[in-house]
């Protein structure tokens, strides 16, 4: 049985962010094993995911990483959001979720061989500190579809997916006049409100096939929640970033295996602290029953990631996206 090795104390629980130290010289003797084999599948103390500095990296391996990790370790992602963005020498610490290893150490990915090659080296000082014996490394930087070190260089790239691909299926825009009416009405309202605010985001939401017909004919409907969750009130839930809503917690795949997520345009407005049973925003002066209310809930006011609407109105389903998650 694999002894559970303390990685760092953290007060507010295995997710953490850490400096990665300098490597210096060392005695230590290290057994390097290259295999090919499936990271996911490593029964060893630590892995190691090479994401980017939001951590919202889900292609590749590092999505085959947090799939396999499962939503335990995506919710410990979100302390790292409310954080910020990872600095290169830093490391995102979780535990290891439904994976065999007791935790993961997710690093910003390399844009250079020296930035790979000092990455590594941190790990494993990071490793040799903390008596951890052994840790599994991705093949950093080999998960791209072109070849050669030009990925080294790019800053990004937009890559195409074909209509053959098994991931690719279809991306629909709604047109539904009664609810762009409904909605276009509640934006002019808040944007006389709020003139010189961002009303208005992009945000992600993931749900089912059975949902999608609801939505596609009559808008977002708050009375459906509680499915997934309400953690943040009872309302309709969005994210800031795609990832988050492939989840098979809330796009969960229909019997042909495809799933759902909708990019939504969602008021924002003024939001409050969303809280467990919240059937409306918190008002702007709880002190003034006249001031009228917040205009949506979050998880986290200085740094939103998930977004609650209580208004059916102040959400358009702008597209549908129907797709296959990667093997």
């Amino acid at each position: 049985t694999k002894t559970k090795i303390p990685l760092i104390p953290s007060s507010t629980g295995a997710s953490h962010i850490v400096p990665l130290p300098s490597l210096q010289a060392s005695n230590t003797i290290v057994s390097v094993i290259l295999k090919k084999a499936d990271i996911t599948q490593e029964n060893v103390d630590v892995i190691v995911n090479s994401s980017n500095q939001n951590l919202d990296l889900n292609t590749g391996v590092s999505g085959d990483i947090l799939k396999a990790a499962g939503q335990s370790v995506v919710d410990e992602y979100l302390l790292f959001l409310a954080q910020g963005p990872l600095r290169s020498n830093d490391a995102g610490v979780t535990s290891g979720g439904s994976l065999q290893c007791d935790f993961i150490i997710h690093i910003v990915g390399p844009k250079s061989v020296e930035q790979a090659v000092e990455r590594v080296k941190n790990v494993l000082k990071h490793c040799e500190d903390k008596n951890i014996p052994s840790v599994s490394f991705p093949a950093i930087g080999t998960g791209n579809s072109y070849s050669g070190s030009s990925w080294l260089d790019a800053r990004f790239r937009l890559v195409d997916l074909s209509p053959t691909s098994e991931q690719y299926k279809k991306i629909q825009r709604i047109q539904s006049k009664d609810q762009w009416q409904r909605y276009a009405l509640q934006k002019q309202v808040l944007d006389e409100k709020y003139p010189h605010n961002k009303n208005e985001m992009d945000l992600y939401h993931g749900t089912t096939a059975e949902i999608c017909r609801k939505v596609n004919s009559n808008g977002f409907n708050r009375s459906f929640c509680g499915r997934n969750a309400t953690l943040y009130g009872n309302g309709t839930y969005f994210a800031k970033q795609s990832w988050y809503s492939c989840n098979d917690k809330y796009s969960n795949p229909d019997a042909q295996g495809l799933k759902y997520m909708y990019q939504a345009r969602v008021l924002v407005g003024k939001p409050c602290l969303g809280t467990p049973g919240m059937v409306e925003p918190a008002p702007l002066d709880p002190n003034n029953p006249y001031s009228g209310l917040h205009d949506c809930a979050v998880n986290n006011v200085q740094n939103p990631f998930i977004y609650v609407v209580f208004s059916d109105a102040g959400a358009y389903p702008d597209y549908l996206i129907s797709y296959k998650a990667s093997l």
